[in-house]
């Protein structure tokens, strides 16, 4: 009798062990591709930022540069994600002028980058240096 009991005992010690490490599993592949997204969008972001930093300034074009990762996408592609253009915002403020920036976001998911960056305090020690390259910033 007892080492039925003792059988049932372990079935059951069993099954809520594995339940707790099935949600653990879960949950650390959820947020892997949380990162995972976020960080493909950050880089397509930058990526779109730096091109309209070195061509002439078209949003749309920035924005399908974000979408597809290329100016003019193939027919048929599907955008990175399912993103839609309405959630792409492309922007070039200080423009004309020194200050012209562009500015590439995707509020959704807290992405945010400028290009080219403002010069640093470091840079402005070096006659005539510049540093392009992007800024990510997080809200």
């Amino acid at each position: 009798m007892k080492r039925a009991r003792s059988r049932g005992q372990s079935i059951v010690e069993s099954a809520l062990i594995l339940t707790a490490f099935m949600g653990l599993l879960l949950g650390t592949a959820t947020v892997g591709e949380s990162l995972f997204v976020r960080e493909a969008l950050a880089d397509r972001a930058r990526l779109a930022a730096r091109w309209g930093a070195l061509n002439p300034y078209n949003a749309a074009t920035i924005r399908r540069v974000l979408l597809f990762g290329t100016e003019i996408p193939a027919p048929g592609q599907s955008p990175l994600f399912g993103l839609t253009p309405a959630a792409v915002e492309v922007s070039n403020p200080g423009c004309p002028g020194p200050d012209c920036r562009v500015l590439v976001a995707v509020p959704e998911h807290g992405i945010h980058c400028v290009e080219p960056r403002p010069m640093e305090p470091a840079d402005s020690l070096t006659p005539g240096a510049v540093t392009p390259g992007p800024v990510a910033s997080q809200p």
